[in-house]
Formats: C-alpha cells, structure tokens, sequence
C-alpha cells in the first residue's frame, strides 16, 4: 500500500515537473557548465560536452530536485518511516524515474547543449570585445 499511494504522490508531482521544470534545469545545467569551465571558455579552449555528459549534469539537477520534493513528500505522508527506508524507497523511485523518462532526460540534456551553446558564444563575444577595448 505504502508503495502505491507514495508512486501516485511521484507521478503527480512529475506530471507537473516534466511540464514546468525541465527547461529550467537546462538552464541551470548550461549555468553550472559555465560556471565549472569559465577559465577554459575565457582562453578559449572549451569545447561544448558531449551529450552523455550533459545527461549527467540534467540527472543529477533532477535527482537532486526529486530528493527535495520526494523526501517531503514521504515524510508528510510516511512520517514513521526511518531515514533508510526513506533513501531505499527514493533510490527505488529514482530507477523508476529514469528508466522511464530517458526520452525526456535527453531532450532535456539537448537543451541544456543548446542554452550552453548559447551562453558560451555571447560570453565570447563579450570577452572579445573586452580585449578590444582594453588592448587597443
């Protein structure tokens, strides 16, 4: 029962989030690329990740907007529920999560390539135009 009434809760809550979030977490994700490569974008020597390692950044920004939501979500409904068997249950609804939702996380994953696209080449621009002003 516990199962049942907890993966309603998960499908609803990602019925919205599929909706609503996944175009934010590409954001976030070019964001967090951008952030983790600045010194190599602002020389010049980045290259855009390839799509599987975007896929790691979308899943771990989903996982961990998931544990937030879910961990919440099992608490209000399950509150005598201990710490383990609430990390047991999220990993068991993570794997359930990615399993079926791989078309999204790569749709997700090539936004986020798109946005960091993007992002990087208007950052280039701005760089270049810097040492324009400041070495002529």
């Amino acid at each position: 029962m516990t199962n049942k009434i907890l993966s309603e809760k998960i499908v609803r809550y990602y019925g919205y989030f599929e909706e609503n979030s996944l175009k934010s977490i590409a954001k976030t994700c070019a964001k967090l690329i951008i952030n983790e490569y600045f010194n190599e974008i602002c020389s010049g020597y980045f290259n855009i990740p390839t799509l599987e390692e975007v896929k790691e950044w979308v899943l771990d920004e989903i996982n961990q907007d998931f544990d937030e939501k879910i961990v919440e979500a099992i608490d209000n409904t399950y509150p005598d529920m201990s710490d383990e068997e609430i990390n047991t249950e999220i990993a068991r609804l993570e794997k359930i999560y990615v399993k079926e939702h791989e078309e999204q996380l790569t749709a997700t994953s090539k936004a986020a390539i798109k946005e960091l696209h993007n992002r990087v080449k208007a950052l280039q621009k701005e760089i270049e135009v810097l040492k324009k002003k400041y070495t002529s």
